[in-house]
């Protein structure tokens, strides 16, 4: 194995696939975007709930603000009538006028409010379900953001610890050998795979053929004829 340095090459895979795999798995860590694409699609309110129930409730207030502005210009009028201050038939047949339509005017509204004291109340307790729904995924994001930031320092530090092993590792593997690799590691990201006991390349699955599995065994540098990456496996006993 000394000839081509393939059991050194070896030793640098094992540092440079651990490497990828915490690259692999900090780039994959859940973040909770599956969870705030849920919370997109709710917050877009495809059946009007939220927005059924805003209307209403701002339809309550707003009557129930119009109806304390009419009754006080009721009692305005009516101070106007009976206060003394109006004498004159005309005038005081327009205020009379006047207080018809205001007592009208009160009368609709409270037809409507009635109805919406009816409508609110479960229209809000449905817009309350998909707010705690809402709810319950920022909560969800907030832990999965919580623990993935965790993970990753973990990763980082578990990845500065085994890139330090790299340098020494790569001053045992002869200069051709290593510059194939290093294009292969570039390209797929792991450079070489084992060969299985069913002589297979344990990366692409590929069968090996009896010749090169051959080869390798003899520790000959041979390309895995599906994935490209450089073969090897180690010797039994």
């Amino acid at each position: 194995m000394a000839e081509t340095g393939l059991f050194a090459l070896y030793k640098l895979h094992l540092i440079d696939s651990a490497l990828y795999e915490m690259k692999t798995r900090a780039a994959s860590l859940d973040v909770g975007r599956g969870e705030a694409e849920e919370i997109k699609k709710l917050e877009a309110d495809p059946e009007g709930t939220l927005a059924a129930s805003r209307a209403l409730s701002s339809e309550l207030k707003d009557l129930e603000l119009e109806q304390k502005s009419l009754e006080d210009k009721l009692k305005k009028l009516d101070s106007d009538l009976y206060g003394g201050k109006v004498v004159n038939p005309r005038e005081v047949e327009n205020i009379e006028l006047e207080k018809t339509h205001v007592k009208d005017h009160i009368s609709r509204n409270d037809a409507r409010i009635l109805e919406l004291w009816e409508l609110v109340p479960p229209a809000k307790e449905k817009a309350s379900g998909l707010e705690g729904q809402i709810s319950q995924l920022k909560g969800e994001i907030v832990k999965k953001q919580t623990a993935a930031k965790e993970e990753h320092a973990r990763l980082q530090a578990a990845y500065k610890a085994e890139a330090a092993k790299r340098p020494a590792a790569l001053k045992a593997v002869p200069e051709p050998l290593l510059t194939l690799y290093e294009k292969l590691r570039e390209k797929l990201g792991v450079g070489m795979a084992m060969v299985t006991d069913a002589h297979r390349c344990d990366t692409c699955g590929l069968p090996v053929a009896e010749k090169p599995f051959d080869a390798v065994v003899h520790d000959k540098v041979v390309q895995c004829e599906g994935c490209r990456r450089i073969l090897f496996r180690l010797q039994q006993g």
